[in-house]
């Protein structure tokens, strides 16, 4: 009795096994006499699929954003700075966007930026922690919310030129330069000191027009007419005549507010510059000494066989001990005549401010002269700027380029994915007849 339930056991248990195989087999035989309506609607669930994905593409417009200076394959700004691609999701890029497009009060920035998305177009690692660093960007724009009546391609060029705005102004120039404030320095009131820094500024100004001077010397602003050529003649005046007559004035009439403190700082620099030309100049005597002192023939020690282009020899003569002193010989009296004439200047404006002190009337028109200097070189820098902001705004403007992203009628359908999904689904309802004919043999069995 035991042996008859036991096998009765295993063999209900050896039956599982040969049902569910006995029952996909009897699925697939359905899905085989079926096959042309299978066929038929598989083709017909992927076309719906692909119906969906270009309904929905037609509500999303693309871009590929491409940055197009030395820097980008860094990572970085035209200024050095880190570049951050989701600045152009950032609130400053978004409150552009809606002035443009006319959507103040009927969008929140937070909501457009929703919108927006971006994506590398390269972002996968070369080899193992080493990222590359991708240069272009794909930019899509997809409508959501109330926007005013505007297509999804109308915000998306938009979007571009709100950014590119954004970005040349943020890190396409820097004129920080020609904002050199001389009060901000916190000088002392001393006349000369007043000079010496507005000579600075001046010499800023200079070195910078002459710099785009050599990049675009016949550029010109289109509103104005003015180029860098005839600003860095402005600039290259003021500094020979204006600043050098202001200085000459102080000088010759001994215009100082602390006399006594002048004439004690600059005793101390002629001090100084003294115990340097001293040093220089024994250095200078020293080395002079040593060349005298070297043997004639030692010459022949570094004379050298050596093999020209042509394969021919010839004595080649290199550096010695004797040439490096005669090269620091040479600096150390360069250095030498240098101190010699700042203590000839210094002791020229000690002469000039042991004489009589000058009149009221002279020291009104000192203070004059000193701020119509620094009212001057502020519209001359207001100028440079005006010229220099034009210039580069139009040469910053190709830091970034925007091009079709390149999505073809495939992509926009999206055929692999709706052929995936067709294909996921048909497998779904083939285990779902699996299990129907699976449940039904086991009821036929009870």
């Amino acid at each position: 009795m035991q042996e008859i339930k036991r096998s009765k056991t295993t063999g209900a248990s050896s039956g599982v096994p040969g049902r569910g195989w006995s029952s996909l087999q009897a699925a697939f035989e359905a899905f085989r006499k079926h096959k042309i309506l299978v066929l038929v609607s598989f083709l017909v669930l992927s076309a719906a699929i692909c119906g969906v994905h270009f309904a929905g593409n037609l509500h999303t417009a693309g871009t590929v954003l491409s940055l197009d200076y030395e820097e980008a394959s860094r990572g970085l700004t035209p200024n050095g700075t880190r570049f951050n691609i989701f600045e152009i999701q950032s609130g400053e890029v978004m409150e552009r966007l809606m002035r443009s497009a006319g959507l103040e009060g009927k969008i929140t920035p937070d909501e457009l930026s929703r919108c927006v998305s971006v994506q590398a177009t390269h972002d996968k690692n070369i080899r193992g922690d080493v990222n590359y660093i991708s240069t272009s960007f794909v930019v899509r724009f997809t409508e959501k919310g109330d926007l005013g009546g505007k297509t999804a391609g109308d915000m998306l060029s938009l979007l571009c030129e709100a950014y590119r705005d954004y970005f040349v102004e943020r890190y396409g120039f820097n004129h920080s330069i020609l904002s050199f404030d001389v009060e901000g320095l916190k000088f002392s009131d001393e006349y000369l000191t007043a000079v010496d820094l507005l000579e600075l500024k001046c010499s800023q100004l200079e070195k910078y027009v002459q710099l785009r001077a050599r990049e675009s010397k016949n550029y010109q602003d289109p509103e104005t007419g003015m180029t860098f050529s005839a600003l860095e003649q402005r600039v290259s005046n003021f500094y020979a005549y204006d600043i050098a007559r202001l200085r000459s004035y102080i000088i010759e009439n001994s215009i100082a507010n602390d006399r006594a403190g002048l004439e004690s700082m600059l005793e101390y620099k002629i001090r100084m510059d003294r115990l340097m030309y001293d040093k220089m100049m024994a250095a200078y005597d020293e080395d002079n000494r040593g060349i005298r002192m070297y043997d004639a023939a030692m010459s022949a020690v570094v004379m050298i066989p050596t093999q020209d282009q042509t394969m021919k020899y010839y004595m080649s003569r290199t550096k010695t001990g004797m040439d490096n002193m005669a090269i620091h010989a040479d600096g150390q009296l360069t250095g030498a005549a240098e101190r010699m004439e700042q203590i000839e200047y210094n002791t020229y404006l000690t002469e000039k401010m042991a004489a009589n002190g000058p009149d009221r009337a002279k020291t009104e028109k000192a203070d004059a002269m000193i701020r119509d200097l620094d009212e001057s070189l502020d519209r001359l820098a207001s100028d440079i700027e005006a010229v220099d902001s034009a210039y580069t705004s139009a040469k910053a403007r190709d830091y970034i380029g925007f091009s079709e992203d390149g999505a073809g009628l495939l992509d926009r359908i999206g055929l692999i994915p709706s052929l995936l999904s067709a294909a996921l689904i048909l497998t779904a309802v083939f285990v779902c007849v699996f299990l129907r004919i699976f449940l039904s043999n086991k009821e036929k069995e009870v």
